[in-house]
């Protein structure tokens, strides 16, 4: 049962580092940047895949810490992938 659990979290997990990958812009400096329409918009497409509900104030604040967690997971990356790619001197003179 705990295999079960902890594979349907990993999945949603996923999910959510997709739906952030798919459709934020790296350029946003924090969760709060993002237009609200938009965090609606990735939640209503969970709903499909999983039994969210919507209604429960409480389930969608913990969804919405998911989103901000997988946010700057990604813009770390993006930040590490970044300076891997700079040239050798720029990196030396900062």
């Amino acid at each position: 049962m705990g295999v079960v659990k902890s594979n349907k979290r990993a999945s949603f997990w996923s999910d959510v580092g997709a739906l952030v990958r798919v459709k934020c812009v790296a350029d946003w400096e924090s969760w709060r940047a993002i237009p609200e329409e938009l965090k609606r918009h990735m939640s209503d497409e969970l709903v499909p895949n999983w039994d969210i509900a919507k209604s429960n104030p409480n389930v969608m604040k913990a969804i919405d810490n998911m989103f901000k967690s997988r946010f700057w997971e990604w813009k770390f990356d993006n930040q590490c992938v970044a300076e891997l790619q700079q040239e050798p001197e720029l990196l030396e003179k900062e």
